[in-house]
């Protein structure tokens, strides 16, 4: 008895340590997605991300209540400008991840903004400040601020806003000095002081602003520049619909004539034909299939993304064939006395009965494409086509986007596929107990 329990013991120790270091990767992926672009590269690596803080920043303008409101706001979306990129610039070892600007006048709060740190990498990296360096000058200069202010947005009320001005301030992190770093891009308006608080919360908003990333990269593109990253998301889904509703459909067509109205040799052949057609590598007929849907005209377009899914997979044929073998001749034989048509009988009789061969196609073929990358990125140039991997691995060859935005993204496209292969899983099971099959 010791020696059982202590079998089992060990196989559960064996079988924690290995899912624990398959699972590592993605846990660690999904730290570093969490982390600020300086911290990535910290060596020894850290798991755990440091906390988030949000800034506060008060600039008071009390100086300049002779101005008109629009050359005040003018005034003040400047600051907001030069406060968030060169915090941001100055201090990129201090995991600020959001950073609050409050325009102060006669004691009333009377502008307010609230940007994320993503959003302002992204507006420095591959936005209207892509390029130049970080000075008070190249910030303002034509209309470079105009266009961040549009992306970044504000509220300003001269009557007053509905927001609390800070009482308490604290002016360092980390022994650097915020007031001084700001005094030295010279605001308009005073700085009143600043206040730190810890939100680790503003982690996990990153992931939201991953998405609007593309928007900044492909800008030129108006369907990307309207819906971000969307557009991928819509290609992938339909890719993987079309494939899956062919594959379950097609091959099932094939494989019922093979199993139940040809020839035993004639259905031999034509089975081995098709387990033949899954001995052929891919990279065999790559070009010469490439080259051939350029010359029908489907290159970069959607006809070229779908029409591969529309050819049945040999191996699925293979595996319909098989289970159709082994259902009940005599059902079929009674539905076929009682005038029922061959269509009848495949469409009313055995694929309802194909539950769990449905469920196993429809999982490995969702799979296979998710994972596709290849075909995608030959068949298409436009971004507005490309398919979630295909967009991945072009961001990731542009030099500006930073390590942490990819892994954030990488993460959004793993977790879905993570929940469906789960949901899925226990659908087969279930569907295999319901259905009877043994081995």
């Amino acid at each position: 008895m010791k020696e059982k329990n202590g079998f089992k013991a060990f196989a559960y120790a064996i079988s924690i340590f290995f899912s624990v270091l398959i699972i590592f990767p993605l846990l660690y992926i999904l730290s570093n997605s969490m982390k600020d672009s300086a911290k990535v590269y910290d060596l020894p690596p850290k798991l755990i991300p440091d906390s988030a803080q949000s800034l506060s920043v008060q600039v008071n303008y009390d100086a300049y209540k002779d101005l008109s409101d629009e050359e005040l706001l003018t005034m003040m979306q400047q600051d907001q400008i030069i406060t968030l990129i060169s915090t941001v610039n100055e201090m990129q070892r201090d995991s600020i991840f959001e950073i609050k600007f409050y325009g102060t006048m006669d004691g009333k709060v009377v502008y307010y903004s609230r940007d994320h740190r993503t959003e302002i990498d992204m507006e420095r990296d591959n936005g209207a400040f892509k390029g130049v360096a970080v000075s008070t000058k190249t910030l303002l200069h034509g209309d470079r601020w105009q266009k961040a202010i549009k992306r970044f947005g504000y509220e300003f009320d001269r009557n007053g806003l509905d927001k609390g001005a800070c009482t308490e301030f604290q002016h360092e992190i980390r022994n650097q000095n915020v007031e001084e770093v700001l005094t030295a891009y010279t605001l308009h308006g005073t700085v009143q002081g600043t206040k730190f608080k810890t939100n680790n919360w503003l982690l996990l908003e990153s992931f939201v602003h991953y998405f609007k990333l593309p928007s900044y990269i492909y800008s030129r593109n108006e369907t990307i520049a309207k819906y971000n990253f969307l557009p991928f998301f819509f290609n992938t889904a339909l890719v993987l619909l079309c494939a899956v509703v062919c594959q379950v459909t097609i091959c099932a067509l094939c494989a019922y004539p093979i199993s139940r109205l040809l020839p035993r040799r004639a259905g031999n052949l034509m089975l081995l034909f098709f387990l033949g057609t899954t001995m052929i590598p891919f990279v065999a007929i790559m070009i010469p299939q490439l080259t051939m849907f350029k010359k029908l005209g489907f290159y970069d377009n959607y006809f070229a993304l779908l029409l591969p899914h529309v050819l049945p997979a040999g191996f699925y044929v293979y595996m319909y064939k098989g289970f159709f073998d082994n259902l009940p001749g005599e059902l079929l034989e009674a539905a076929t006395i009682d005038g029922a048509g061959n269509f009848y009988v495949f469409s009313k009789i055995c694929m309802p009965l194909s539950k769990p061969i449905i469920s196993i196609i429809g999982l490995q073929t969702f799979l296979a494409n998710w994972n596709d990358f290849f075909w995608a990125w030959m068949v298409t140039e436009r971004q507005d086509l490309w398919t979630l991997n295909v967009a991945l691995y072009n961001i990731s060859k542009i030099s500006s986007v930073k390590p942490n935005f990819i892994m954030g993204l990488s993460v959004l496209t793993i977790v879905p596929v993570l929940l469906i292969t789960v949901f899925f899983s226990n659908q087969i099971k279930e569907s295999i107990a319901a259905a009877g099959i043994k081995g």
